[in-house]
């Protein structure tokens, strides 16, 4: 589902620090993906996660260095969790899917950052009728600004 923020078009406030990351991210990880039915190679993705930490700790500094890896993982998770507020479903609707496929259950880095994640997601205006992709894509960036400059928090940090 990452594959919304593989449009290389990421169009926020050029004055949000995370845009140029997230943007990077997205650049990389699109053109590393060989074809629909086949996964990117290791090297490939991490190159992503290079470029995107690279970004990250010009944008942010060194006091970033400590979150930049679960900020970039969120990039592929934040997405799917936003699509329960584009594609109209409840913020109980989504908890409950996400509890019934044990998805907040098994301890995982994941279960502990979806809470806030999906909180996130249904705070302030949803999409625009057609705006989904956009939408999304506004607040990836905003999550990992949030994320970057350490402003949130969570029951148990890396």
């Amino acid at each position: 589902m990452s594959g919304l923020l593989l449009s290389g078009n990421v169009r926020v406030n050029a004055a949000v620090p995370a845009a140029d990351c997230v943007a990077a991210h997205a650049r990389a990880h699109a053109s590393s993906v060989p074809a629909e039915d086949s996964a990117a190679s290791a090297p490939e993705s991490a190159s992503a996660q290079q470029l995107f930490a690279e970004c990250a700790l010009h944008r942010y500094g060194v006091s970033a260095a400590s979150r930049v890896e679960a900020c970039g993982n969120d990039l592929a998770s934040l997405p799917v969790i936003l699509l329960y507020r584009v594609d109209g479903l409840s913020r109980s609707q989504a908890l409950a899917d996400l509890q019934r496929e044990g998805a907040l259950s098994d301890g995982s880095e994941y279960a502990q950052r979806a809470p806030a994640m999906l909180s996130f997601a249904y705070q302030g205006a949803a999409a625009g009728k057609g705006q989904g992709a956009a939408w999304i894509e506004r607040r990836v960036v905003e999550w990992t600004d949030l994320c970057l400059a350490g402003r949130l928090r969570f029951s148990n940090q890396r």
